[in-house]
């Protein structure tokens, strides 16, 4: 079942909204779905802005933790390839892209997030790397896109939820709003880029990309080479039961 529907509006944006219930986690198909979609956006030449959403409670809740117990060497492979590719194909979209988030921003959420070139968030967001609690590691990388270092550290060790008021204090977060206005206020942003010459956005944003020159795959494989020993631990899938257990409550 596709999880990804894409409109584009007459003032050439195009939406990205993403959709998989209950709790909008991600495991392979829809990850290649994203990183697919905005491949083909980046091919659009009527396109000069995207906004990526998600419907329900949360932005995306992180990677499905259910293909977390069938993981083997080539599963985990398989997932590690579409993670990278999904988050690459949003930060070297060809026009900027803007993610309206509500609610949870979790794991690979976040990753995506800060791919984005600006973020929309309501007021009822928070941002979490809840990785330690699975004994996986990720989006330590992603994660100082947002937050400075020592802040990132503080994320990740503990896993803690953190509302968007603080993320916001580092000034990568655009807007914060009410939740009723969150795709509005998105869309506005988007109209407002879009009135310049697609060339010239298409240029601006070639030049921010080669200026940043940041290796994500490099720091993600980083995160999964430490993943790859915490999987083999003989106590991880009783911790995994437990989390999962929690979460669905």
């Amino acid at each position: 079942m596709r999880c990804i529907t894409l409109e584009t509006l007459e003032d050439h944006i195009a939406v990205v909204t993403f959709h998989r219930p209950p709790i909008n986690a991600i495991d392979l198909a829809a990850n290649i779905e994203i990183a697919e979609t905005f491949e083909e956006l980046s091919r659009n030449d009527q396109i000069r802005c995207v906004v990526f959403r998600s419907i329900g409670k949360g932005f995306i809740s992180g990677s499905d933790t259910g293909d977390f117990s069938a993981f083997d060497e080539e599963i985990l492979k398989a997932n590690e390839d579409a993670d990278i590719r999904s988050v690459l194909a949003i930060e070297s979209c060809r026009v900027p892209v803007i993610c309206q988030v509500q609610g949870y921003v979790m794991g690979l959420g976040t990753c995506l997030a800060a791919a984005s070139d600006f973020i929309v968030a309501a007021e009822n967001t928070y941002f979490s790397q809840p990785e330690v609690r699975l004994c996986v590691v990720g989006g330590t990388g992603a994660l100082r896109q947002l937050v400075p270092e020592k802040f990132m550290r503080y994320m990740v060790y503990t896993g803690k939820k953190i509302g968007v008021e603080t993320i916001a204090k580092f000034g990568s977060i655009h807007m914060v709003v009410p939740l009723e206005d969150a795709f509005g206020t998105a869309l506005d942003l988007g109209r407002e880029i879009a009135r310049n010459s697609s060339k010239a956005v298409y240029s601006v944003k070639a030049a921010i990309h080669d200026l940043i020159r940041r290796d994500s795959e490099e720091e993600y494989r980083i995160d999964c080479q430490q993943t790859h020993i915490m999987l083999r631990d003989p106590m991880r899938d009783e911790i995994l039961t437990n989390y999962n257990q929690k979460i669905k409550k």
